[in-house]
């Protein structure tokens, strides 16, 4: 898979073309089965305008999901096209890897764009930036009365106990009051706005520190169970926040997306010790180490999203934002062969996403405290 972040003369010509048999398909669906106006024109709903909120868990960090559809300048119609609105800001909303930033909202609009939904989307995202220090910097962004929708991801260490992450930047409480502070900023500017929240996924590192040495008897067990509890931790926060603040739309639970793919055998839930040859053959959701890279790796990162964890947690919210079916983009899903991900991979993913939202139970998991009780 190539990771250089040039769109050149033949890559843009294929991305062209697959968008082209897209739209030619989205147009003979609806000329066969849309309602239309009385001058015979297809009736086209209303252009859905999204600002995803975050940090890097959003905008991907690295190439080639970083820069997915950026360069979007669109307000008033639908577009592939992600709207930077850091994009040459100085101070805490400068950007610290090279922009302008698509990320998983890139995916995202590609998704909505193969399913003939009007989205003008736009990313609001500061690097390792809490919700609360994220919103201090750009409230005049999130509160518009523009949004139809506003997506809020936080700082990855944020929502859990520093009991459980030993992180100087935990405290579950903040988290859950900036969520009340953000939705009634949003909400008093657009009123009819939904909101959402992002549930983000296990970090392999984190769960790696808390199980101790790799060479270690004993390891593997507990490296799995320490990233179950870790996801079970994101899980409960997020949905406490969003019943605490009363106002939520609703949670994408990406991570358990994330954890429903591994259970499943889609994904290797262990970059460390996996001695399988078949489960070490199955694809990393988070980066892990390419040196070509922009930025560059001198280690593995095994926080933030491969091309195939930023693909699930974009069909996570595709799912849940849209209520579209994310099984019908199918193995020749555009957002997938211009990432590099095989058809068959990107179906099985679509799978997770559909389960994991379709069958979501916001109900806590081996919980003992309300997690938006506890500071740091």
């Amino acid at each position: 898979m190539s990771t250089a972040v040039e769109f050149n003369v033949p890559r843009l010509w294929h991305r062209r073309m697959l968008r082209f048999a897209a739209l030619a398909a989205s147009f003979g669906a609806a000329m066969s089965g849309c309602s239309s106006h009385s001058n015979g024109t297809p009736a086209a709903a209303p252009v859905q305008h999204i600002l995803f909120v975050g940090d890097s868990f959003t905008h991907g960090r690295y190439t080639p999901v970083r820069p997915y559809n950026s360069g979007g300048t669109e307000e008033d119609s639908g577009s592939t096209l992600v709207v930077d609105e850091n994009y040459g800001q100085t101070g805490a909303r400068a950007e610290l890897e090279p922009g302008p930033w698509g990320g998983i909202p890139g995916i995202f609009a590609e998704f909505a764009f193969e399913s003939n939904l009007g989205y003008d989307v736009h990313i609001e995202a500061i690097s390792e930036t809490s919700l609360q220090n994220n919103y201090a910097a750009a409230s005049s962004i999130v509160d518009q009365s523009k949004w139809d929708a506003v997506v809020l991801q936080e700082l990855s260490t944020r929502p859990l106990p520093y009991a459980l992450t030993g992180d100087q930047t935990s405290d579950p409480r903040n988290f859950c009051d900036s969520v009340q502070t953000i939705e009634a900023g949003v909400h008093g500017s657009a009123p009819s706005a939904n909101v959402y929240l992002y549930e983000t996924w296990p970090r392999a590192d984190l769960a790696q520190t808390l199980s101790g040495s790799t060479a270690a008897p004993g390891f593997a067990t507990s490296y799995v169970a320490n990233l179950t509890l870790l996801g079970n931790s994101y899980h409960n926060v997020y949905y406490s926040a969003a019943a605490h603040d009363g106002a939520i739309a609703g949670v994408a639970p990406a991570g358990e997306a994330w954890m429903r793919a591994w259970a499943e055998g889609i994904a290797n839930p262990d970059p460390y010790t996996a001695t399988s040859a078949a489960t070490s053959a199955l694809p990393l959701l988070w980066y892990g180490l390419n040196a070509t890279n922009n930025p560059s790796i001198p280690a593995p990162d095994y926080l933030h999203p491969s091309i195939y964890g930023a693909y699930l947690s974009a069909l996570v919210l595709f799912q849940q934002i849209t209520g579209t079916d994310a099984r019908q983009l199918g193995a020749n899903e555009t957002a997938a062969a211009l990432l590099g991900i095989p058809g068959q991979v990107a179906v099985q993913l679509q799978q997770a996403a559909w389960e994991s939202v379709t069958q979501e139970n916001p109900a806590p998991i081996n919980q003992t405290v309300d997690p938006c009780t506890v500071s740091h």
